[in-house]
C-alpha cells in the first residue's frame, strides 16, 4: 500500500502506531508524528480517515495547531459500535470514545462528514451540530464494464475482512441450510483476517472452516471483480457499515445482492428494488432471501440491473469526487 501511494507521486509520513496493541506511549508517539508531519508540511487541512485518526488528528491539533482546519473523515463507526458492549470495561470504552468524538465533532475548526444519511443524523443530534459543521458524502467506485460470463455463474461470494461482525457466522449457517438442498453451491470467503480487530477470525479459525466441503476463503484478492463476475450472487450479512464498496462492485459487476437492512447498507440497496435486506443477525431471513436469489435467475437479473444503473448514476467517481473538491473550496 505504502508503495502504490509513493508511486501515485505522495509523500509518506510514518505513524508510529501498532492497530494490534493499545498503549499510552504508542498514542503519544503517534500524535507527535501527525504534528510534525502537518507541520513540517505547513498543512492547511488536517483530513483524518476512520475513528481512531480522527481522535488523534483532534489531539494533535490541541497542541499549537489548534487554527488548522481539520476534516473528520467517517467511514464507519467500527466494531465498538456495530455490538452492544458485553462487560463494563467495553461500555466504559464506547462512553469514553463517544465523548471524545463528541468533542471532535464540535471543534469550531472541524467538518465532519459522513458517509451515510443514518451516521449523520445520530451524531448531529448527539453533538448537537449544525449544518454548516457536517456533510454527507457517499463512497464511490471508478467504473469499469465488467463483461459477463457466456454461461450460469455460480456459487455465493462474501467479499470483507474476516470479522465476526460482518455476519459471517449468520451466512455460513445460512449456506450450510441452502447446501442441505442443494450440493452444488459453493461459498466464497474473499479477504484477510485482521489481526489489530478484536472481532476478528484466526487464520486457524479461517483454515478449519474452509475445510469444510463447499467452503473456500480465498484471502486477500486483488481481483474482486473477476470473483464477482464468476458467483451467481454477493452476500454481506454485516452488523452495520460506513458505505460498503462491495455492494457498488457488485452493482457494476451487475450482481444482486442480499444484505442486512443497517446503516450504510440500505442507503445503496432498496429492499426488492436493488437487491433484498434482511434483519442482521437473523439466519432464517438470510437463508430464504439467499434461497430466492439463488434459485430465481430471472430475479436475480432485475435486482442486479437496478443495482448497476444505482451505482453509474450515483456512486462513481466522476460524481463523488467533485463533492469533495466543493467541501476543500468551502472550507479554506
Amino acid at each position: 500500500m505504502v508503495a502504490e501511494i509513493k508511486d501515485a507521486g505522495l509523500t509518506v509520513f510514518p505513524m508510529r502506531l501498532a492497530r494490534e496493541k493499545f498503549s499510552l506511549i504508542g498514542v503519544f508517539r503517534a500524535i507527535l508524528d501527525i504534528r510534525n508531519a502537518a507541520l513540517e508540511m505547513k498543512a492547511e487541512v488536517l483530513h483524518c480517515v476512520s475513528l481512531r485518526c480522527i481522535l488523534l488528528g483532534w489531539l494533535a491539533a490541541m497542541y499549537g495547531m489548534k487554527s488548522l482546519r481539520v476534516v473528520n473523515h467517517v467511514i464507519g463507526m467500527g466494531s465498538i459500535f456495530s455490538e452492544k458492549p458485553k462487560s463494563f470495561r467495553m461500555r466504559l470504552q464506547k462512553s469514553l470514545v463517544s465523548l471524545c468524538l463528541m468533542e471532535a465533532f464540535k471543534r469550531s475548526s472541524a467538518h465532519t462528514v459522513f458517509q451515510n444519511h443514518d451516521d449523520l443524523s445520530y451524531w448531529s443530534g448527539r453533538a448537537r451540530l449544525n449544518r454548516s459543521q457536517v456533510s454527507c458524502i457517499p463512497g464511490s467506485v471508478e467504473w469499469q464494464e465488467v463483461k459477463q460470463l457466456d454461461g450460469d455463474s455460480r456459487g455465493i461470494l462474501y467479499v470483507g475482512r474476516m470479522l465476526r461482525d460482518k455476519g459471517i457466522d449468520e451466512l455460513v449457517q445460512a449456506w450450510r441450510l441452502l447446501r442441505d438442498q442443494n450440493h452444488s453451491c459453493e461459498l466464497k470467503l474473499c479477504g484477510a483476517v485482521d489481526s489489530g480487530n478484536p472481532n476478528s477470525y484466526t487464520v486457524g479459525e479461517m483454515n478449519e472452516l474452509s475445510s469444510e466441503a463447499g467452503i473456500h476463503w480465498l484471502g486477500r484478492r486483488n481481483d474482486v471483480l473477476e470473483q464477482m463476475r464468476n458467483a451467481a450472487i454477493v452476500v454481506l450479512p454485516t452488523y452495520r457499515e460506513g458505505f460498503p464498496k462491495v455492494l457498488l462492485e457488485a452493482g457494476m459487476a451487475r450482481k444482486a445482492v442480499v444484505t442486512t437492512d443497517v446503516p450504510g447498507c440500505r442507503d445503496i440497496v432498496k429492499h426488492q428494488t436493488s437487491g433484498l435486506l434482511v434483519r442482521p443477525r437473523n439466519v432464517d431471513e438470510l437463508y430464504k432471501a439467499i434461497k430466492q436469489l439463488y434459485f430465481d435467475r430471472a430475479l436475480r437479473n432485475r435486482l442486479a440491473g437496478n443495482l448497476n444503473d444505482i451505482v453509474l448514476k450515483g456512486f462513481t467517481d466522476r460524481t463523488i469526487n467533485p463533492l469533495w473538491g466543493k467541501l476543500y473550496n468551502r472550507i479554506l
